[in-house]
């Protein structure tokens, strides 16, 4: 069966297309399992591979492209010329090049348009081989069913023996069964020199499971620890042994479940001289009561979990950090990351159940010198109504703060709340750098009032206000429009006579 050109761009194009409008897996790059609503408003750059596939594309519409040949001899040619070209024409390393940038699933959909494409996917200089993908939906029980992956994984890893493999990633739930399979992919993927190594085990239901996979520290070699450079794990037991150094190259870490002692993972880190960008998203410390990381070149860190001291010193770098602490009272948590986190210019700071206290002190010589931009994801429960003005706090230790983002979610009970103190209370601010503000989730409580009004009364310098009724923090928002239509009015009638001459009220 041949194929032209034009139906193999077609297809792909499909799959660039699906890559396109951001197809994600369970395992994200963020690796945070926030709500939808959330991960949507944390920024995406489009992958620049994308870029080389519509190159690639394009060139091969333009290769099929029809042309009439010129008459010779002065006989007219009525018939049309037919290109000779096929897409299976192509050479195999161009093809594997092209499926490489694709995502698995549409590589492995290619592979039913010719006989000869069959296998074609296995060649990939990426190999990402998900459960899902590879075996299809679960018919059978889960021994059959994962003796179908450790079958399939092994065919494909039978086509690159000898052959480098720059990313390999296995996806598939822990089984007793894959523990010795693993280790084994652990050493093709060593011999294979791979750079970008991924093992995702999560199971959907892990509440109550206590098992890991021990990742084998031993079957590295001095080679291979030299060249990884991204690593992801999901449900696994780091234990490296005492003699490991780290990796020297290491540029990104993603750990999700995972099993670890604050010691092994400094041990793990000691001399990542290169790290630039760490997640650790529902970890078990083991009763740890502290994270310190030694880093200077680290520029994004990500945490999710229960709240523990985070320490990162020596990071000047540091752009980018989002913390989700389940569990915390908020000036608690901001205390320490004034000691963890001193060089940030981002923060975003969520709280599923967010625990406000009334009027507390810090040490005023303790600022966040760097940040710029902070964001504050709240779940405002009815016991915490009365308190919202006090958010404000984490403003004064911003002396160069330019852009604060507050999202509120909360029940019924936060519409039109009258309880909380008046802003006078709080005292004077000073925010003179501060430009731009953006309020979600209004429902007109006395305390959401009071924080926009101490705001900009005290930001002579305020550009660009967005005050949003809708919940943008939640994935729904149950809304009233009767009760948002009030409470815009509010906005309107008090907020805006109170703006700086220059400022502009933007209400949604």
């Amino acid at each position: 069966m041949r194929v032209p050109l034009t139906f193999g761009y077609r297809t792909a194009k499909v799959g660039f297309i699906g890559v396109y409008r951001g197809e994600e897996n369970s395992l994200t790059a963020s690796g945070l399992p926030l709500a939808s609503g959330v991960s949507r408003m944390l920024s995406n750059e489009l992958p620049q591979e994308l870029h080389f596939i519509n190159f690639i594309l394009k060139m091969g519409k333009y290769l099929c492209k029809r042309t009439t040949p010129k008459p010779t001899h002065g006989k007219e040619i009525s018939e049309k010329g037919k290109p000779n070209l096929q897409f299976e024409d192509l050479p195999v390393d161009l093809i594997c090049t092209i499926l490489s940038k694709l995502p698995q699933k549409e590589a492995i959909r290619m592979s039913v348009l010719s006989s000869k494409w069959r296998y074609m996917w296995t060649l990939r200089s990426k190999i990402s081989l998900d459960g899902g993908a590879v075996c299809g939906s679960r018919k059978r029980g889960q021994n059959k069913y994962c003796q179908r992956f450790i079958n399939n994984v092994k065919k494909v890893l039978q086509n690159h023996q000898g052959k480098m493999v720059e990313a390999f990633g296995i996806k598939f739930e822990l089984d007793s069964i894959l523990v010795d399979h693993l280790n084994k992919w652990v050493s093709f993927a060593v011999s294979a020199r791979t750079k970008h190594l991924s093992f995702d085990l999560a199971p959907i239901r892990f509440a109550h499971r206590d098992d890991r996979y021990i990742f084998p520290f031993e079957i590295l070699d001095s080679g291979s620890i030299c060249r990884l450079q991204h690593l992801q794990f999901s449900f696994v037991s780091l234990q490296p042994p005492s003699w490991f150094g780290g990796f020297p190259n290491l540029r990104k870490l993603e750990l999700n479940l995972v099993h670890v002692t604050r010691k092994e993972l400094e041990n793990m880190l000691c001399n990542c001289c290169c790290l630039e960008w760490m997640s650790m998203v529902r970890c078990h410390l083991k009763d740890e009561l502290r994270i310190e990381l030694h880093a200077t070149k680290l520029s994004t860190f990500i945490y999710e979990g229960e709240f523990v001291p985070i320490v990162l010193n020596h990071t000047s770098k540091l752009v980018n950090a989002h913390i989700f602490f389940f569990d915390a009272i908020f000036h608690h948590a901001v205390a320490s990351l004034f000691h963890g986190l001193p060089n940030v210019h981002k923060l975003t700071l969520c709280f599923p159940d967010l625990q406000l206290e009334k009027l507390w002190s810090f040490d005023k010589s303790l600022k966040f010198s760097c940040l710029k931009h902070i964001q504050l994801f709240a779940h405002i429960l009815s016991h915490g109504s009365d308190k919202i003005l006090y958010l404000a706090y984490v403003m004064r230790a911003a002396p160069f703060i330019e852009k604060v983002e507050v999202h509120f979610a909360s029940g019924h009970s936060l519409w039109f709340a009258q309880e909380g103190p008046l802003r006078h209370e709080l005292g004077h601010g000073e925010y003179k750098y501060l430009k731009n503000l953006c309020v979600t989730g209004f429902k007109g409580a006395r305390g959401q009032l009071e924080f926009l009004f101490h705001v900009v009364e005290n930001a002579t310098a305020l550009e660009v206000i967005t005050v949003d009724t809708t919940e943008r923090m939640l994935e729904s928002d149950s809304r009233n429009e009767y009760l948002c239509s009030i409470a815009r009015r509010a906005i309107e009638l008090h907020i805006r006579e109170a703006l700086p001459p220059k400022a502009k009220l933007f209400v949604l």
